[in-house]
């Protein structure tokens, strides 16, 4: 349903709507973040056997390679639909169906091609869901709630990564189940804010054929907020795809008595704490203060500091500091940085397309990061090396900000 709009955003979204939009999000990141940290790991394992690391380093490419160009696609095509469903509700509901058929392709995919026919597909329709859902808070939500919304948006990291760890490790003998209550938890946590989402009159859009346009890149803020975004998020990735085999090697990172994986699903319930907290100081902090920038300056640093951590306090219970600290300054970076993007957009009537522009800093590094640890291990370098690289790419994403005072 489309209901008329005003000129401006509302100035207040309901207590359900925040709900529901923080409820949706937390159902797109179920969809793809056990899959990224668990699923894809294993699957490499069981197909790649002794190349575990560089089958998930080639396939962490091809999907972070996909997913940019994705999402930039399917935030423009929600800019331009028209229809009595609004304009992105009717890809939410479609990749939402899409995301059901590529999870199955992963789950039965038996070779390394496969695996990469899969998580082509499973990118595709992971964005065509994602990129219209994040054009809804610059489409409706008023800068002095923008914080707020990216704080329950931010919890979305956290309650995949709990899930991830409580629900489907402990099924780690049976895949198909894996995939399918993935799936079913996240279709329970869209579908009741999509179907009841009444989106306001789209602006209009000049005619004319579809272009995938860089145009909000000319924009000095916006610039430096991509770069800057591009380098947190590759040391976010590496975090993500890599902490298990880490936790694998490190002589004394687990306590007596406990394996790898038991390890990681405890990290991932610790830090998912720690980002939850974080996440919510950051969104209403910096909607009080009405500044976005030091909190995201901040974010950078501790995950910069957590990274090294990780190296440098190797033996427990170092990797339970080092995932406690990289959880709260994640949290309080991807709310803030959220909020501040959404304020920053060049162009209100695109904001699919420019999020979309914006959003290739987050999937970019799914390919990027991944290359550069490919780079780094092909060297005969220890993990470890590939940790303190992503450090350096943290503390460099707050330094890029930090001079910037009229940001935010």
């Amino acid at each position: 349903m489309i209901v008329p709009a005003a000129e401006s955003p509302p100035s207040h979204r309901s207590r359900w709507f925040i709900l529901g939009y923080g409820a949706a999000q937390a159902g797109a990141f179920i969809c793809f973040i056990p899959l990224l940290t668990l699923l894809l790991p294993g699957k490499a394992q069981l197909i790649g056997g002794a190349d575990k690391a560089l089958l998930l380093s080639q396939m962490a490419m091809l999907g972070g390679l996909t997913a940019a160009v994705a999402n930039l696609l399917f935030g423009s095509l929600s800019d331009r639909t028209r229809g009595p469903l609004g304009r992105r509700r009717p890809w939410i509901l479609a990749g939402l169906g899409l995301v059901a058929v590529a999870l199955a392709l992963i789950g039965w995919a038996h070779s390394p091609l496969h695996l990469a026919l899969g998580v082509v597909a499973f990118q595709l329709a992971v964005n065509a869901l994602y990129a219209p859902l994040t054009a809804l808070v610059p489409d409706m939500v008023a800068d002095a709630q923008k914080g707020l919304v990216s704080a329950w948006a931010g919890a979305a990291l956290p309650i995949a990564n709990l899930f991830t760890a409580v629900v489907v490790t402990r099924l780690a003998g049976s895949p198909p189940a894996q995939f399918a209550i993935i799936i079913l938890v996240a279709a329970a946590m869209i579908l009741p804010f999509a179907l009841t989402l009444r989106e306001p009159q789209p602006p209009r859009v000049a005619a004319g054929p579809l272009r995938l346009s860089f145009a909000a890149l000319r924009d000095r803020r916006f610039f430096w907020t991509f770069i800057s975004r591009l380098l947190v998020e590759s040391a976010v990735a590496i975090n993500t795809l890599y902490l298990l085999f880490l936790l694998q090697d490190l002589p004394g990172a687990r306590p007596q008595g406990w394996s790898a994986l038991q390890l990681f699903g405890a990290l991932l319930i610790a830090s998912t704490v720690a980002a939850a907290l974080g996440g919510f100081m950051g969104g209403v902090g910096s909607d009080r203060l009405r500044r976005r920038r030091p909190f995201v300056v901040a974010g950078g640093v501790g995950m910069a500091a957590a990274l090294a951590l990780m190296v440098l306090w190797p033996a427990w219970p170092g990797p339970l500091a080092a995932q406690l600290l990289f959880g709260a300054a994640h949290g309080l970076h991807a709310t803030t940085v959220a909020a501040m993007t959404a304020e920053i957009l060049p162009d209100r009537a695109m904001a699919g397309r420019d999020l979309g522009v914006m959003n290739m800093a987050i999937a970019l590094p799914q390919s990027l990061a991944p290359a550069a640890a490919a780079v780094l291990l092909g060297l005969g370098l220890p993990l470890t090396a590939v940790f303190l690289a992503a450090s350096l790419a943290a503390l460099t994403a707050a330094a890029v900000l930090a001079p910037l005072r009229r940001l935010a």
